[in-house]
């Protein structure tokens, strides 16, 4: 029978690792004191325990090397609270530091083996954390951000809460809010669909426009399925847009076969509204059209088209859809960056999954 260490620790970081750390000057920037009036000078209260791998010659860690769940959960609004609106460094340092962070918080957890009551309190804002960044961080490039490996410990930590909820027997007031998310995250994912079906069934009241956004993907019904993710609250719409680069390539493919001509040409401003393309983002379609090989035409209809996509027309060929492209990298939608930016504050949101 396995033995769980119970941390003592009631700081954000172990004194020893602080001394370590400060010795070895593998001090963070968001771990030094921004009013000592030089660079670099370490602020012992501001630092936090750094992820390091587990590995078989490791000694097994001491009690007082390990918060205690409280102390976890302190730290999770610490992160949130304090470095995450901190604006002396791009978003995607903050990132960096917070993710690091806080997969060492999902370690200590694991290692104390915590209760149903004590994880969820520490991981909701995690998953709602990871959310936001996978959207916020979208349009980064790879030596900034890695979708991958946020998507992949977002898809872990989803996955834990929703197994935590079934332990439960009530009283989970997160839990349809992280459904939600665990949906739109997964959005057109045939598993997620059949779990949220087998159980709550099709007629859940707090999850019907998402599952019935789920069977619009699988009837391959993808302006239906954009529709309706652009109605999602505002992180689960953020979250279900990292999407639309792969619903919108299926649909172009769709239209080279349904619209196939060797004559009649397809409005650009018409497809501006069936794939969703809204403000700022318009500007991008034509260039998203010859990604995959699409040809425009100038439209010769005898419209007073003026500038812009109403100039265009797609031709549409079978033959001519580039199907070895890849989708394109995901963009904020200006939909859902215009709530966000009106969002007074993200840390509160994060924390309690709310807009204030």
């Amino acid at each position: 029978m396995n033995e769980f260490i119970r941390g003592t620790c009631d700081e954000m970081c172990p004194k020893a690792e602080i001394d370590l750390r400060i010795r070895e000057r593998m001090v963070h920037f968001f771990e030094t004191d921004p009013d000592a009036g030089a660079a670099g000078v370490p602020d012992r209260s501001r630092m936090v325990k750094e992820f390091t791998r587990s590995a078989a010659d490791r000694r097994q860690p001491k009690p007082w090397e390990i918060r205690t769940p409280r102390m976890l959960l302190e730290t999770v609004h610490y992160l949130l609270t304090i470095v995450l609106p901190d604006p002396r460094r791009p978003f995607h340092q903050r990132y960096e530091f917070i993710f690091d962070r806080m997969r060492a918080i999902r370690q200590e957890m694991v290692i104390q083996n915590l209760s149903v009551g004590e994880v969820l309190p520490i991981l909701e804002p995690i998953v709602r954390f990871l959310c936001y960044s996978a959207y916020r961080l979208c349009e980064a490039p790879i030596a900034e951000f890695d979708p991958k490996i946020c998507a992949q410990h977002l898809q872990e930590c989803l996955k834990k809460v929703l197994r935590c909820y079934e332990e439960l027997d009530g009283g989970d007031l997160n839990r349809f809010e992280m459904e939600r998310l665990y949906l739109s995250f997964n959005i057109g994912s045939p598993e997620a669909t059949q779990s949220a079906l087998a159980r709550y069934g099709a007629s859940e009241p707090e999850l019907r426009l998402h599952i019935t956004t789920q069977l619009e993907c699988h009837r391959g019904n993808y302006c239906a399925a954009i529709r309706n993710l652009l109605r999602f609250s505002p992180l689960e719409a953020a979250v279900a847009s990292l999407q639309l680069p792969q619903f919108r390539r299926r649909m172009l493919q769709q239209f080279s076969i349904a619209y196939q001509s060797r004559v009649q040409t397809v409005p650009l401003e018409w497809l501006e509204s069936v794939l969703g393309y809204e403000g700022r983002e318009r500007t991008c379609l034509a260039n998203d059209c010859r990604h995959y090989n699409l040809q425009l035409v100038a439209r010769t209809d005898g419209t007073d088209a003026g500038e812009g996509n109403r100039s265009w027309a797609v031709k549409f060929e079978k033959a001519q859809f580039d199907g070895q492209r890849c989708a394109l990298q995901p963009r904020k939608v200006p939909r859902i960056e215009d709530v966000l930016d009106r969002c007074r504050n993200i840390s509160r949101m994060l924390l309690g999954g709310f807009y204030g």
